[in-house]
């Protein structure tokens, strides 16, 4: 019995010496679990990043020190700032780890440190003055209180977000490479072959149209006012006074441009990369970070690229560093057709490029000249066009801009950036969202598409198309509920908004979503007009044939404005006509195209409605031109479908449907030879 009761006494002595601190053992001390006192700062992993790898040392000569994997968005304390040569460094951090306050190292360059803004009326005002709207401010504070030298620039580019949007969407001008999560790629009309489930490429090296939602996410400027990202709206002119050989070899440290053996001579001078870059941002304008991110972004960071590599079979010794004038056509690859390029004779850009000098240096000179020289100057301009507007855009890569903007920061040293006054250029457009549009993240099924779309006993205007989402009814007065139904086009999530539905008198407007496997949505939107109690009669007259039947309107000369349609249409009684496009937005100015719809609106609603014919103008653009024979021989291909209002408005002659005539009458109107008659 005293054997036990000296085990119990010792076993509470050890207790008490533990918790008094007399046991010096792991468990007080270890600081994987005691948090310290000496936090220096707050910082977080940048958002475009993935796979980022906090280590137990600065050592990456194996993958033993690994403690974890992180993504964008993850935060964490910082101890200390560790460099390892004069520009690259690591921070010492602390983090929240598998229930454990645990210490580490993670790279400098993929991070940020978090600094909190306290609010400065002087920049308060500033923002104002500038009008950029609320949803930009956090960012552009969050960037001040980090670096209070920048400047930031609205751009009010004075275009409406839903056109910019639109017009970037046009087949082949936004890509994204075909390995990409699902809801990064198109399925939209002539985007996705049906028949084979595969995505159909439109360039070399198994590029396809990005889907809206990607399109929307990298056009949309709030989604990159961070630390790295906003160098896509950095000014793009060479400046002397900040553009150095160090920011160039911060850029292309990594890369085949590094300690390279190429040969770089030029004017009887010996270059390296980063001194010939500086020479050709002097002699084009450009800044020499900007061209030695273009470079990687065109070649890649190892440089394997046959146009750079001097030894393609008919063209060696020519070499194309920007891949200007590549492009896959004429039965020949990206490759040959850029190096065809920089074999012709042009004294203005140096070419023939028979050497590597002569093409970093001629076309840094192209891009200043056709790009930064034109107000294009800055990546994000360089990629989405809003000078011409829209087709000269340098790269189709929908993403490009913000991969370039990762290189591009790298060029600038902290103390640098610190103490600089960079100017940004960020673009606001009108009508933009709320909120910033976020990248897709799903993977799944694409599908979310229509079979059919019927109001029960009604027919909608125009016929139905898987790819068409704006439809239109009109119905009588005494008509107080209809009943939508869908059938999905495969297999779909989910389809929302079926069913019997109210009706009030005027305009009803009736969303149906439908939901696919990797999280896009598709709305297909029909607006309902209830007509209203015939108290005051309404009639109209015009010299335009107006078809009842169909619900069409036909013989407006091309070109007329949209002043000229209504002046043309006389109305008695209390109601006005108003001319809306195909996607239901009031239109007020410019010319009236195929697919546009006029209504007779009172204060009641919708009295009635007609859709445009233009015969020839088979895109809807008012005009006819070549566009609307590619269009249309698209559709003879069958790589598109044309609605049953752009088939009617193909149908030149009238008669017989769609057919090679048509084409030909469309080629002599082109030509002056015939004009096609409305």
């Amino acid at each position: 019995m005293k054997r036990w009761k000296r085990v119990i006494l010792s076993l509470l002595l050890i207790f008490v010496m533990i918790f008094s601190g007399i046991v010096l053992n792991t468990f007080v001390f270890n600081p994987a679990y005691v948090r310290a006192d000496e936090i220096i700062g707050k910082g977080e992993v940048n958002a475009d990043v993935t796979g980022l790898r906090i280590r137990t040392s600065t050592s990456t000569s194996d993958n033993s020190n690994i403690i974890t994997v992180v993504n964008g968005g993850f935060g964490f304390d910082i101890y200390d700032k560790v460099y390892t040569s004069d520009t690259y460094y690591w921070y010492k951090i602390g983090f929240h780890y598998d229930g454990s306050y645990t210490y580490g190292y993670i790279s400098g360059e993929f991070v940020h440190e978090i600094i909190v803004y306290e609010e400065e009326e002087d920049f308060e005002e500033y923002l104002d003055k500038q009008q950029f709207p609320e949803s930009y401010k956090e960012g552009l504070r969050n960037l001040h209180a980090r670096y209070p030298k920048w400047v930031f620039v609205a751009d009010h580019v004075g275009k409406d977000w839903n056109e910019v949007v639109e017009n970037e969407n046009a087949i082949g001008r936004s890509l994204i490479h075909e390995s990409s999560i699902s809801s990064w790629k198109s399925i939209e009309e002539g985007c996705y072959d049906w028949d084979s489930d595969r995505w159909i490429v439109f360039d070399s090296g198994g590029w396809v149209q990005a889907s809206s939602e990607l399109v929307q996410y990298a056009l949309d400027a709030r989604n990159f006012l961070n630390e790295t990202n906003i160098f896509m709206f950095e000014r793009l002119s060479y400046n002397s006074n900040l553009h150095m050989e160090s920011g160039i070899y911060n850029i292309i440290r990594n890369t085949f441009m590094n300690n390279s053996s190429h040969d770089l001579s030029y004017n009887g001078t010996n270059y390296t990369y980063a001194s010939g870059l500086l020479k050709a941002g002097q002699e084009s304008g450009v800044s020499p970070y900007h061209l030695a991110s273009r470079i990687i972004q065109e070649q890649g960071s190892s440089g394997y690229g046959g146009s750079i590599s001097g030894t393609i079979s008919g063209y060696e010794g020519y070499y194309n560093y920007y891949n200007q004038g590549a492009f896959a056509a004429n039965g020949q690859s990206a490759v040959v057709n850029g190096l065809i390029y920089a074999k012709r004779y042009d004294e203005e850009t140096l070419r023939p490029w028979n050497s590597r000098m002569l093409s970093i240096i001629g076309g840094a000179k192209i891009i200043g000249k056709n790009y930064i020289n034109r107000g294009q100057d800055t990546i994000y301009y360089e990629k989405f066009d809003m000078v011409s507007p829209y087709w000269h855009q340098y790269m189709t890569n929908i993403l490009a801009a913000r991969s370039e903007s990762i290189t591009a920061s790298k060029a600038y040293s902290d103390e640098i950036k610190e103490n600089t006054a960079l100017i940004f250029t960020i673009p606001v457009y009108e009508n933009m969202p709320e909120s910033a549009c976020p990248i897709p993240e799903g993977d799944g099924s694409p599908n979310n598409l229509l079979k059919n779309l019927e109001v029960e006993g009604y027919t909608l205007t125009p016929s139905f198309n898987k790819y068409t989402t704006e439809y239109t009814l009109v119905v009588e007065n005494d008509v107080d509920t209809i009943h939508i139904l869908a059938e999905a086009l495969g297999d779909v999530n989910s389809i929302e908004g079926l069913g019997q539905k109210d009706l009030s008198v005027g305009d009803n407007v009736f969303d149906i979503d439908v939901n696919a496997g990797n999280g896009t949505t598709r709305t297909y939107t029909i607006t309902v007009a209830r007509k209203a109690s015939e108290n005051e009669p309404i009639s109209f007259t015009s010299e335009y044939t107006f078809d009842r039947d169909d619900h069409t309107v036909s013989k407006i000369a091309l070109g007329s404005t949209i002043q000229d349609v209504v002046a043309a249409v006389h109305i008695e009684g209390p109601a006005v006509l108003k001319v809306y496009d195909k996607n239901d937005n009031e239109k007020t100015s410019g010319i009236i195209g195929t697919g546009d719809v006029l209504k007779i609106v009172s204060d009641d609603g919708v009295f009635e409605q007609f859709t445009a014919i233009l015969y020839g103008d088979v895109n809807g653009d008012g005009e006819i031109d070549l566009l609307d024979i590619v269009r249309l021989k698209r559709n003879m291909l069958g790589w598109i479908d044309l609605s049953d209002i752009y088939m009617k408005a193909a149908d030149v002659n009238r008669k017989d449907g769609v057919d090679l005539i048509d084409i030909v009458a469309i080629k002599n109107h082109i030509l002056g030879v015939k004009t096609i008659v409305q």
